[in-house]
């Protein structure tokens, strides 16, 4: 199937999210923070990169940036549990802007994820 790259700086969303993926024949790689992700990026090519966007060391959205500035367009699904200094609808517009296929708000479950991911890769895989 497609080999997705997984950023979250919570173990256990990675874990259970992998778990998911996995499920459904993905391949995974994970990242614990932007950082870790964009380092995993420069060095492979993935069909679909899932990122949550509140993280410490470098965020979703910076990771989003990164992204913009690269030749080839990525397939980007971003999550958030939000955050009481941003305006959840304002996060996902601005996601929408800097290019994100999608914008799922968190907790997930296996049919919102798996169907999140089966509708941006339709078309690439």
């Amino acid at each position: 199937m497609a080999k997705i790259l997984l950023i979250d700086d919570d173990e256990q969303v990675l874990q259970v999210m992998t778990s998911f993926l996995e499920r459904e024949q993905h391949e995974v790689s994970t990242a614990v923070d932007g950082k870790q992700g964009i380092r995993l990026l420069e060095n492979q090519r993935f069909d679909l990169i899932i990122t949550d966007v509140f993280m410490p060391e470098q965020d979703g959205v910076g990771v989003l940036m990164w992204l913009v500035n690269q030749k080839s367009r990525q397939k980007i699904i971003v999550m958030s549990g939000g955050s009481a200094a941003m305006d959840q609808n304002l996060l996902f517009d601005m996601c929408k802007i800097l290019h994100a296929n999608k914008v799922l708000p968190k907790p997930l479950d296996f049919e919102t994820l798996t169907s999140a991911v089966r509708e941006v890769l339709k078309d690439a895989v």
